[in-house]
């Protein structure tokens, strides 16, 4: 059908895409009458970090990977007729000095314009896909998103933001460490500045709901489904965050692999997010996390639309 009619009908179909630090993510999303219904999602593990943290720079075979990445979505977008696509890159082009010259190659192979943003507009974009899932109404909150370079949390009371703040610290930055305790006390480092920012917001008040965003603990809520037994992924215990812990670093790479069920982009960077999350919940003194299906990729495509919509239809 073509494009005018589709948008006559209110049935555009758009795309967003998350250039993260440990993996580029898409969702192709349908409008529907009142709302957004996701028909795809896909996940390519780039790890554009892993060069950025290193050595200031993306290397020249991490940069023919991405724009690869961007040629391979552009013809899936064509396909599905995408009429309209919005691609926003986080902390790794942030931090990259030649990330301008990856956004003018992918422009210039596919059309699509790659917009850095900074820590805060990347959290306030989670907040709005969050919001969207849970009763936030009359409740402190905190949100965590862990992402590959920098980790977001937002202070929220009665459903308005009233704290953010980026920190420096992610899973692929965490990922050079000799053992279990050189690791630990560099997260706890960090942990020690997000307490700092929490009480500056909440005082020594705990936050009615502790809630996680971000692949890695996406993976930690199939984890407790799967592999513990548990009825659902949108929320973790804290023992059970603690016995992952515990499981994960006496295991081989190849036996998180088989084990858990995870690939290889994961194997590693799994274990940095749940001490990061252990440790945070244990100062707080928390036992639960909620585990909402969305992220930075589903406020990207809330963002394009003219108005919050009434139902938004998230796709596994």
């Amino acid at each position: 059908m073509p494009s005018y009619l589709l948008k006559a009908q209110n049935r555009e179909t758009i795309a967003a895409i998350d250039v993260g630090s440990n993996a580029m993510r898409a969702s192709i999303a349908q409008k529907i009458p009142g709302g957004l219904e996701v028909l795809k999602n896909m996940r390519m593990p780039l790890r554009l970090g892993e060069d950025v943290f290193a050595t200031g720079n993306i290397s020249s075979e991490k940069m023919d990977l991405t724009e690869n990445a961007f040629i391979g979505l552009l013809h899936l977008f064509t396909s599905y007729n995408v009429t309209e696509v919005t691609a926003r890159a986080t902390s790794a082009m942030r931090d990259a000095k030649n990330g301008t010259i990856l956004v003018e190659r992918i422009y210039k192979s596919t059309g699509i314009l790659i917009e850095t943003i900074t820590g805060l507009d990347e959290a306030r974009m989670i907040f709005e896909a969050v919001r969207g899932q849970l009763p936030l109404k009359k409740k402190t909150a905190l949100l965590m998103d862990i992402g590959g370079g920098s980790t977001e949390l937002i202070v929220v009371k009665d459903e308005e933001i009233v704290g953010v703040h980026s920190f420096n610290v992610g899973t692929v930055r965490l990922l050079r460490y000799k053992n279990q305790e050189e690791l630990e006390l560099r997260i706890r480092m960090q942990i020690q500045k997000m307490l700092s920012f929490i009480e500056k917001h909440l005082g020594k008040k705990r936050p009615d709901l502790f809630i996680g965003t971000g692949g890695n603990l996406r993976r930690i809520g199939k984890i407790r489904k799967k592999i513990l037994g548990q009825e659902t992924s949108q929320l973790a215990l804290y023992k059970e965050i603690a016995h992952m812990e515990e499981s994960i670093f006496s295991m081989s790479y190849v036996d998180r692999i088989r084990s858990l069920e995870l690939d290889q982009n994961r194997a590693d960077v799994i274990l940095p997010a749940i001490m990061l999350t252990k440790i945070l919940m244990e100062e707080l003194r928390l036992d639960k996390i909620n585990l909402p299906k969305v992220g930075l990729k589903e406020g990207i495509m809330l963002s394009m639309l003219d108005r919050r919509p009434e139902k938004f239809i998230l796709k596994d």
